[in-house]
This record gives C-alpha cells, sequence and structure tokens, in this order.
C-alpha cells in the first residue's frame, strides 16, 4: 500500500512510500520505507494514521 506523508516536520513530508508493518501496540504504528535517504542516510521511519494519507491506486 502506498502512502502520502502529510506531517510537516518530516523530511518526506508530501513524499510517497510504501507501507510496510503496522505494529498497534505503539503510537506510530505504520512504518513507511522510502527509495530516497534522509540526511541521516536512513531509508524507513514510523508514522502515526493521522501523518499519512493512502493513495488510491
Amino acid at each position: 500500500m502506498e502512502v502520502k506523508i502529510i506531517r510537516r516536520e518530516s523530511y518526506w513530508y508530501k513524499g510517497v512510500g510504501a507501507a510496510v508493518d503496522q505494529d498497534p501496540g505503539t503510537r506510530y504504528l505504520v512504518v513507511v520505507r522510502f527509495n530516497k535517504v534522509s540526511y541521516a542516510n536512513v531509508s524507513t521511519n514510523n508514522y502515526a494514521l493521522d501523518e499519512v494519507e493512502q493513495l488510491v491506486a
């Protein structure tokens, strides 16, 4: 499932990534993987449900 990031302070704001996992036990339960790496050479990040927008295929 592809998602668009809507957390303003995120490096990937307005970017698209693949939601790869969900952990219901945490606040930031959606793990998103990106093709582009951040300044810290990281390509995944966790987001809350209200910080991502599911894209329709």
